[in-house]
């Protein structure tokens, strides 16, 4: 975890633990429009500045096109993300959506839950065994796999729907692939 790039959004941290952890290990810390008034250890601030208490004292990007959290990760290679949920749900989608906008690999922080897009190079990750997982599809994936859950999948087809849903960890590590197409990954963090 050490060495890693972490953008902080203005909305719901996660717990406070966990914000010490992801502060202390990161070299790299972006605050994202608002989120710049809550903590003053960032390096930068990214946005469009609408949500700021001094917006006049940092550059603007007036871009409406992408979200302040899509600007960060398509400027910086960004490891984790924080407070990117503020109760409005058309935010968090934007989160996920953005990850599959910019072909970002980071991971998305949120009290007891991670989400992260699966790139077509394929995704493997050491869970608890127990630990309940999910694969989204956002429009068609193809040729799915996913080993170590109590339902695997081989090579299967998986479009927007609710299939996948509330799969549970069997293994330690866990192993997905698939040739094309957006697929999310979210799973029960256990690590605190």
């Amino acid at each position: 975890m050490a060495g890693m790039t972490l953008a902080v959004g203005n909305g719901e941290w996660p717990s406070q633990e966990l914000m010490n952890i992801l502060f202390e290990n990161s070299d790299f810390i972006i605050a994202i429009d608002g989120a710049a008034d809550r903590f003053d250890s960032w390096d930068v601030v990214v946005g469009d500045m609408d949500s700021i208490s001094s917006p006049n004292r940092f550059e603007s990007d007036k871009n409406q096109e992408n979200s302040d959290l899509a600007k960060a990760l398509i400027r910086y290679d960004v490891d984790a993300v924080v407070g990117i949920d503020g109760g409005r749900l058309d935010h968090r989608l934007a989160a996920f959506s953005s990850l599959f906008e910019t072909n970002s690999d980071a991971i998305l922080y949120f009290d007891g839950w991670r989400a992260c897009r699966v790139d077509i190079s394929g995704l493997n990750i050491e869970l608890y065994a127990g630990s309940i997982c999910s694969l989204m599809a956002f429009g068609k994936v193809k040729n799915v796999s996913l080993k170590g859950t109590e339902f695997d999948l081989d090579k299967q087809d998986l479009v927007t729907g609710t299939r996948g849903v509330g799969n549970k960890v069997i293994s330690t590590e866990i192993s997905i692939t698939h040739e094309g197409g957006d697929l999310l990954f979210i799973w029960e963090a256990n690590e605190l």
